[in-house]
């Protein structure tokens, strides 16, 4: 087997792994004590995102800022001090070294041959339509399927670019700065080599070089009815009951399977309750850094836009598709879209809790107070809370134009905007020919063509849409009501949504050949008003809203660094894919009045199937119904641990101190979908398979006993499935 090359500390300590074992149960003793206190504070009307506290007990805390930290430089006293372990830079090269870095997703080699584990959410995403939810099962190599639109990156080395980005910086900004070391660098690099250059809120700067491997197949990936069992119910809950995971094997260029020098190896007793554990993988951008001002913002007006257009969207797919025939890519659209929904309520839930509200507004005091006692800091960051409130007070003012116009909830993904509105409030042909620069500066941020995929909606859902864009535009004219007049014509929104999706030259999506600009309106085609009433409204609506947002990216960045100056804090997520570490136990958590256990079983699995029948998202595959009976169904499928959620999502491995395999992570509980916020360690969970129930479903269900002496090194049953 593949010798690590950890120092020799770290084998000292594996030697003593029997004395920690007590250390280890103690630490659980007083975890639980502590858990149950919390615990008795609880009743069923206990909310979500925080204790039953009143106001005034509330405090600022240092986990608010979450536990992410950078995988070039970890914090080895923090680790050696809280889990009574040894680390140094062998183990941080090996953690490095043995991830991948998946398309929104991370991996982990797992043997010696190129085997990587991941989640099936991240590789069912990449296969084509006909796969159906189907298993696939290799049990040869030849059997393994090929992904094309799949990629692994995997980290060679990281080096600190810090003098080179300020060299840099001297005659242009931060961005075009670190922009131009990365392109520097990456002219310079070998061929399948990417570099990037990233930082958390300034320096230091350091620059990822990667390797792209273009050749990677699938080894294993359960049914879809198993690895999203319960369906959107069970999304982003806990206790879980899904076989989230996946197998690949990544090939080179030559077609061999990679020779991994570092991979991590399973764990032979498995994680036990209390277990320090790690994960590392890509990170997801938060707004931790942001001030409680910002966020209240989010709240008010940009989750609640969100909330409404997803909801409009799913409710119109949802009625289309049980009416017609559908596609398998409009299925999964449909379910992208309501697991978007189901974060965005729970993140505008998280706002709205008096007890977050109140410990983002303490630690926005503290901060204040902080630079008022050190002078040298209120030089350099003194004002810019107030200068972030008064952009926030300004985007007050515009919150009926962002109803009206505003990015279709701010993101690109899932889609829950009409694309014909886009259209609609697109420059027609004639203003792009006018002038290209001009007509660049006014319209930046508006809708581009290049959302247009070729791909149209059923017509019933993008009436819906366009209907809704209709009515907040009319909510948004008022009390101009001649403008009004001009807009509907006498007709409801629906009616003139109807008239135009079936008759526009709007309706048809643009070709993005042909450039962002659209086509020429007629005067009798029924957006005609539409496009004369709204066009260049929503271009002065972008232009203002643009502005406040560039000068308030600037300032958030002052602001993290600030915070970061007045306090030793972990990494605030950029979101710039770099990857990052995380750090926690494996725990349960309080819940409905009282505490849910930190696994779940594949008795828990079968219980839930018979419990709501072989009908719909609760239904198992018949080789699984088979399995029932033989099937150590004690083994643990799913568990919990206290790492942050900002890096433990989409396929990151699981680690305990040693560096040995776990588990992998799928995401979050419900309450970890407000992480991106704020931190709240006593309830935030990050869910992931167990590696134990992985080898239970791999021998019992699927008898892929190649993949499993692949992945386990062979030999006999040694997995401890105690808990």
């Amino acid at each position: 087997m593949f010798a690590r090359p950890l120092s020799s500390n770290f084998w000292f300590m594996a030697l003593r792994r029997s004395s920690l074992r007590v250390v280890g149960l103690t630490c659980v003793l007083v975890l639980g004590s502590l858990v149950g206190t919390a615990l008795h504070a609880q009743d069923r009307g206990a909310p979500r995102f925080g204790p039953a506290a009143s106001a005034d007990t509330v405090v600022a805390e240092p986990s608010d800022a979450g536990r992410l930290w950078s995988t070039a430089d970890p914090p080895f006293d923090r680790f050696e001090e809280r889990y009574e372990m040894e680390a140094d830079s062998a183990w941080a090269t090996h953690l490095r070294r043995g991830l991948l870095r998946l398309p929104g997703c991370t991996a982990a080699l797992v043997s010696a041959e190129g085997l990587a584990l991941t989640t099936a959410r991240c590789v069912r995403q990449h296969l084509e339509a006909e796969n159906d939810g189907a298993a696939l099962v290799a049990e040869q190599r030849a059997d393994e399927r090929s992904v094309p639109a799949l990629h692994a990156d995997r980290l060679l080395r990281t080096t600190d670019v810090t003098e080179a980005v300020r060299a840099a910086r001297q005659d242009t900004t931060r961005t075009q700065a670190v922009r131009s070391v990365e392109q520097r660098l990456q002219a310079e690099a070998e061929a399948n080599r990417r570099v990037e250059v990233g930082s958390a809120a300034g320096a230091p700067y350091t620059a990822y070089t990667y390797r792209r491997f273009e050749d990677v197949r699938v080894a294993f990936l359960p049914e879809q009815a198993v690895s999203a069992f319960g369906g959107l119910n069970a999304a982003m809950t806990y206790p879980r009951q899904a076989l989230d995971a996946a197998l690949l094997r990544v090939y080179t260029a030559e077609g061999t399977p990679l020779a991994a020098d570092h991979f991590f190896e399973p764990s032979t007793q498995g994680a036990r309750p209390g277990d320090a554990v790690f994960s590392a993988g890509a990170s997801e951008q938060t707004h931790r850094a942001e001030s409680a001002e910002q966020l209240a913002v989010r709240r008010d007006l940009m989750l609640p836009v969100r909330r409404a257009r997803l909801e409009t969207w799913t409710r119109a797919m949802r009625a289309s598709l049980d009416t017609a025939t559908a596609s398998a890519r409009q299925h999964r659209a449909l379910h992208e879209a309501e697991r978007a929904l189901k974060q965005t309520r729970a993140r505008l839930e998280a706002l709205q809790s008096e007890y977050v509200q109140t410990r983002l507004q303490r630690r926005d005091s503290l901060l204040r107070r902080a630079l008022r006692e050190d002078s040298s800091l209120q030089k350099r960051f003194g004002g810019v809370l107030d200068s972030l409130a008064a952009i926030q007070e300004a985007k007050r003012t515009l919150a009926s134009a962002y109803r009206a116009f505003g990015r279709f909830g701010g993101e690109s993904r899932p889609p829950s905007g009409s694309s014909t509105y886009r259209r609609i409030l697109q420059p027609r042909r004639q203003e792009a020919a006018a002038g290209a620069s001009g007509v660049e500066e006014t319209t930046r941020g508006t809708p581009s063509a290049a959302v247009d995929r070729g791909r149209r909606l059923p017509a019933p859902v993008e009436i819906a849409v366009l209907a809704f864009r209709l009515d907040t535009l009319r909510s948004h004219l008022y009390p101009d009501t001649a403008a009004v007049r001009r807009l509907l014509q006498g007709r409801s929104p629906t009616q003139l949504a109807t008239a135009i999706v079936e008759s526009s030259v709007l309706a048809a999506p643009v070709d993005a050949s042909a450039g962002a600009a659209t086509p020429d309106v007629p005067p009798n085609d029924p957006a005609a008003a539409v496009v004369d009433v709204a066009a260049s409204r929503a271009r002065s609506f972008y232009e203002e809203w643009g502005r406040l947002s560039r000068a308030e990216r600037q300032l958030t960045r002052r602001l993290a660094r600030a915070r970061q100056a007045i306090r030793e804090v972990p990494v605030l997520s950029s979101g710039t894919n770099a990857l990052r570490l995380t750090d926690g136990r494996v725990l349960g958590y309080p819940y409905n009045g009282t505490i849910t256990p930190p696994f779940a079983t594949f008795f828990d699995l079968y219980e839930q199937n018979r419990a709501f029948g072989e009908d719909g998202a609760w239904a198992l595959p018949e080789r699984w119904r088979r399995s029932a009976s033989t099937m150590d169904r004690s083994t643990p499928l799913t568990l919990v641990a206290s790492t942050d959620g900002a890096v433990s999502n989409g396929g990151a491995p699981l680690l305990n101190k040693y560096l040995e395999l776990v588990g992998v992570t799928v995401g979050p509980n419900i309450q970890g979908a407000a992480g991106t916020y704020i931190f709240l360690p006593e309830r935030m969970r990050t869910v992931a398979v167990d590696l134990r129930g992985l080898r239970q479903a791999l021998t019992a269900v699927y008898e892929a006993e190649g993949l499993v002496d692949d992945l386990f090194g062979g030999g006999a049953e040694t997995t401890d499935t105690r808990r």
